[in-house]
C-alpha cells in the first residue's frame, strides 16, 4: 500500500495540548479524562512539530463518555473561506497515524492504510465510528499531511469546562495564546444551528 515512512498528523482541539497527544502514544490519561489511552507499540516521540492552519472549520458536536459533553471534529467539507482552524502538526511514523486512529475512533480502523488511494481520493472513512474518517490535506514541507475527523458530524453540543481547559492548555502551550485570545477564538467555534446549517 506504499506507505511513506514519515507523515505530519494535524492535531486540533485538544490534541493541540502535547500531554494530552502523547497519550495515544504512550498510553495513559489526562485531567479531566478519566478513560486511560492504550498507547502504541512503537511509542517513538514525534521528530518534530510545527504549527499549521486548517481550512476547515473547526465545530463542536456529540457527547463524548470521555468528556461527558461535546469535542471538537473539523467540518469534513472543505470550505472556500472558512476561519482557519489553528493546528498542530506532529511528525509520526505512517503506521503510529494509523495506531492514532485506530484509538481516536475506539478500535475501529482499518490496520492497512492505501496511501495512494488516500492521496487520490482526499480521504479514507472506517466502516463506522465518530472519528471515521483519514483526511488528507495536502503535503507540508514535501511530506503528506492528514488529519482525523468526522465522514459526517454528528449532533452539535457545548463542550464541557474540563475539555475546553485542556483545548485553552494546547492553544497556549502551540501557539502561545493567552487564556482570553483561546476563550475568543473558542468562541466562534460554540454552534448555533445557523452556523450547522452554514457547514452542512
Amino acid at each position: 500500500m506504499n506507505p511513506p515512512a514519515l507523515v505530519w498528523y494535524a492535531a486540533y482541539g485538544s490534541n493541540l495540548l502535547a500531554e494530552r497527544f502523547l497519550a495515544y502514544l504512550n498510553g495513559g490519561s489526562v485531567p479531566g479524562s478519566d478513560a486511560p489511552q492504550r498507547g502504541l507499540v512503537d511509542r517513538t516521540p514525534p521528530r518534530r512539530w510545527r504549527r499549521c492552519r486548517l481550512h476547515h472549520r473547526l465545530v463542536f458536536a456529540g457527547r463524548s463518555t470521555r468528556w461527558n459533553a461535546g469535542v471538537c471534529f473539523l467540518d469534513p467539507h472543505r470550505r472556500v473561506n472558512p476561519p482557519p482552524t489553528l493546528g498542530r502538526a506532529w511528525m509520526l511514523a505512517a503506521h503510529q497515524v494509523v495506531g492514532v486512529w485506530e484509538q481516536e475512533n475506539r478500535g475501529l480502523a482499518p490496520e492497512v492504510v492505501d496511501w495512494e488511494r488516500l492521496r487520490t481520493v482526499g480521504h479514507l472513512d472506517a466502516k463506522e465510528g465518530w472519528y471515521g474518517r483519514l483526511l488528507h490535506l495536502g503535503r507540508l514541507e514535501g511530506r503528506d499531511l492528514v488529519t482525523i475527523t468526522c465522514a459526517r458530524l454528528p449532533e452539535v453540543n457545548e463542550p464541557s469546562e474540563p475539555y475546553l481547559e485542556v483545548v485553552t492548555r494546547g492553544l497556549g502551550e502551540s501557539w502561545g495564546l493567552s487564556s482570553a485570545e483561546a476563550a475568543r477564538y473558542l468562541a466562534d467555534c460554540v454552534n448555533t444551528d445557523e452556523k450547522v446549517r452554514e457547514v452542512e
